[in-house]
């Protein structure tokens, strides 16, 4: 579904818990396409929350991503608005329960870094990398579906979800991923190059899980148990 559109299939299908992921997540390509990041990613996060009210939905719960902390790229500064938007309305006590949990980068996913240094290591390399220091939160496919099922378990409203991610350096990665893979394809590490290709438009050097102030805290441990 569209999320720029509204009703149809709320109206038919009348869920009960919304797992809103919907977005486009592509950090370069947002830099040069501002507009479109704005009219898919807010607005359309305004058209969902709107609608998940208007037909009694239970639970949203929305996928942010660590790149809304502290943003520098369109893409960030987007699904922070988008943060706003689903927390102002847990703030303003909807029979909807609103919260957002945060991602790092899921490895094998579309898009992510993991296929594409397996796919230049099949090919003998260059592997290329950003920044050899460059830094990025990472969960596996497992770990994220996880943490949206506990989210959805433990959401009251108003929450901001984060998971115990690792960081890892990317020309780490590259590097390990050689040392282990190349075999795999009848050839040797050493032969397999890292290549320096810079940082695209967008990027940081490193991610962040948290801001220094919160609007909203989740709630502890003795909250969750006693709240219900």
């Amino acid at each position: 579904m569209c999320i720029r559109d509204r009703d149809k299939v709320f109206r038919t299908y009348r869920p009960q818990v919304v797992l809103h992921a919907a977005a486009h997540k592509h950090v370069p390509l947002m830099e040069h396409n501002c507009s479109e990041a704005v009219k898919n990613n807010v607005f359309g996060t305004w058209n969902m929350v709107r609608v998940s009210e208007k037909y009694g939905v239970e639970k949203f719960i929305m996928i942010s991503t660590d790149k809304a902390v502290n943003p520098t790229n369109v893409m960030g500064a987007t699904k922070r608005l988008c943060e706003m938007i689903v927390l102002s309305r847990a703030a303003a006590q909807s029979r909807t329960s609103f919260s957002c949990t945060r991602f790092g980068n899921v490895l094998g996913s579309h898009g992510s870094v993991f296929p594409l240094f397996l796919r230049q290591i099949a090919a003998g390399g260059p592997v290329t990398v950003t920044d050899p220091d460059m830094t990025r939160f990472v969960m596996n496919t497992r770990e994220a579906v996880n943490l949206v099922l506990e989210s959805v378990e433990l959401a009251l409203g108003g929450e901001v979800f984060v998971s115990r991610m690792r960081a890892l350096r990317i020309g780490d990665l590259a590097r390990v991923m050689i040392d282990r893979l190349a075999p795999v394809y009848g050839r040797k590490p050493a032969d397999i190059a890292i290549r320096i290709i810079g940082s695209r438009p967008g990027e940081k050097l490193y991610e962040e899980l948290l801001t220094d102030c919160l609007l909203y805290t989740s709630p502890s441990p003795r909250d969750l148990s006693t709240s219900r």
